[in-house]
């Protein structure tokens, strides 16, 4: 598979006319947030076994995505690493392999469940520098400049107020040290998901109306500018934003979908009947295969990247 360019510039927060607010929740009071944050805990506690059971699958597309994100946070031997929403347990893996044996990683994850795989896979790679903690992003227990590095690798998007998460990254971070996050751009611009929401959409009809079924959320800091608003939103300075592209070419006849399907649907599956559940299916093969050139299907796939500095002063 090719993964293309990545294109960066610094962003013009000052000029950035029509961009997104960040998340439309700047507004939002402590209790509104709370009860958001309590939806997002328990959507994602029940979709914790669906990706550990297909993170292993995903290890290859975990690995490409890793890599500009570590170097866009200049991650380092014997630094000491937050990886925030570390999930199934990438890039938190990655990263305490490459800091080594004077480095830590503190992988932190909103709901328990989700990390369960990630405590298994770093056990049986002999991890001893790595610790697990169930943290919220906007009130981390660490304290003040406890960290050389704070990355995130598709997780801020899901957050009330990312330019709070931002913030509080920011009051961990020592002076000088990098932020780094990690999200998907525009929807329409990662064939993956143009499928999924077609095909969800003809079985189930619209998917304002499925609860177990969240295809906005995710993209919520995908329009540019929005990512590099909540870096600066959280006081982190020298922001930049780039997007990152890839353009995989995949065998027709691999399963290639099947593990992001069910980390993506794997709620409504639980829910469906197994007549929704095979049209649903049928919907998602149909779809690549309408894609289909020769022998191989052309993937697109946009995600963004946001790093900022926490200020020496």
């Amino acid at each position: 598979m090719d993964w293309i360019r990545v294109r960066g510039k610094r962003s013009n927060l000052t000029a950035l006319t029509g961009a997104p607010r960040v998340g439309e929740c700047a507004a939002m009071d402590a209790d509104s947030i709370r009860q958001e944050i309590e939806l997002v805990r328990a959507d994602w506690a029940a979709r914790g076994r669906h990706w550990d059971r297909r993170s292993d699958e995903l290890a290859e597309q975990a690995a490409r995505m890793n890599a500009p994100l570590i170097e866009a946070a200049a991650v380092g031997p014997g630094q000491r690493v937050c990886d925030i929403a570390t999930g199934a347990g990438e890039p938190a893996l990655t990263v305490a392999e490459l800091v080594g044996a004077e480095g830590r990683v503190f992988a932190t994850d909103l709901c328990p469940e989700m990390m369960l795989g990630a405590r298994r896979r770093a056990a049986a790679r002999g991890l001893g520098n790595i610790t697990f903690r169930t943290a919220d992003m906007l009130s981390l227990a660490d304290a003040d400049a406890a960290f050389d590095r704070v990355i995130c690798r598709f997780g801020l998007m899901f957050c009330p107020a990312p330019d709070r998460a931002c913030a509080e990254a920011a009051r961990v971070l020592k002076p000088g040290g990098r932020a780094a996050y990690l999200v998907w751009g525009p929807r329409d611009e990662t064939t993956m998901f143009t499928v999924f929401v077609a095909a969800a959409e003809a079985v189930f009809g619209p998917l304002d109306g499925v609860e177990a079924i969240d295809l906005a959320r995710p993209f919520s800091l995908g329009a540019p500018g929005a990512l590099g608003a909540a870096l600066a939103g959280g006081r982190l300075a020298q922001v930049e934003e780039s997007e990152v592209r890839f353009a995989p070419r995949v065998p027709a006849a691999a399963p290639f979908w099947q593990a992001q399907f069910e980390m993506t649907f794997g709620r409504a599956l639980d829910g469906a009947t197994e007549d929704e559940r095979r049209a649903l299916e049928a919907a998602v093969a149909a779809g690549f295969e309408r894609l289909r050139d020769g022998d191989e299907v052309p993937l697109a796939v946009h995600v963004r990247i946001g790093t900022g500095v926490k200020p020496a002063g």
